[in-house]
């Protein structure tokens, strides 16, 4: 008897004993997991830091200067650049880095949409301007309906707005780095009442 009691205390030392280490080792499995998983974290945000730091190039054709390259870079000037390089043709080559591009890029991209939002919240009764849809990703087309009556009675309204969102429209797709031969920006005029485009101004204009 004694000796049976002997041998269940034994047993039940070892299971006790098995237990605590695949415990242990559960929570070292789960602290080494923590562990990579925060290394992980520390070194994307050292990556995404260095990548703020780094200096970028960004070219302002010709088309868009339109040969002021003093003024045409004015703004990235005082958003940080380090060097402005006039080409000699019109153009000019700015660096600056990631981060303040970044910071441009976000402005244009709030001010369009902003500006986008005014004109569908001013698209009531007898406004020239009926609806707007755009291409959301590069900002190059803009599908305008119109009532036809209201804007040929005062197209200065649309005018103004095609305007406005072509010059934010043109300098958003600079600092995106779309390349010269792809910078345009395209409305469409289209007749509410019938459904067809009867009229469409592309920016810049051809040289």
């Amino acid at each position: 008897m004694k000796k049976l009691g002997l041998m269940m205390l034994i047993a039940l030392t070892v299971a006790v004993t098995a237990c605590g280490s695949n415990g242990n080792n559960g929570n070292n499995e789960e602290a080494a997991t923590e562990s990579a998983s925060a290394a992980a974290e520390t070194q994307a945000a050292s990556d995404a830091s260095e990548n703020a730091g780094e200096e970028v190039t960004v070219v302002f054709p010709a088309s868009v200067t339109n040969n002021d390259v003093e003024g045409a870079t004015t703004e990235i000037k005082e958003a940080g650049a380090t060097n402005i390089v006039d080409n000699g043709d019109g153009s000019a080559t700015v660096t600056i880095s990631h981060e303040n591009l970044d910071k441009l890029k976000e402005k244009y991209h709030t001010e369009i949409e902003n500006a986008i939002s005014e004109l569908q919240s001013d698209s009531g009764e007898g406004a020239a301007i009926v609806s707007l849809d755009y291409d959301r990703d590069t900002f190059q087309s803009y599908d305008i309906t119109v009532n036809k009556a209201a804007y040929e009675a005062d197209d200065g309204a649309v005018g103004l707005a095609i305007f406005g969102l072509s010059m934010q429209s043109i300098m958003y797709q600079v600092y995106t780095g779309v390349e010269e031969t792809n910078i345009s920006v395209a409305f469409n005029l289209i007749d509410e009442s019938t459904g067809e485009v009867f009229d469409t101004q592309t920016l810049p204009e051809a040289q």
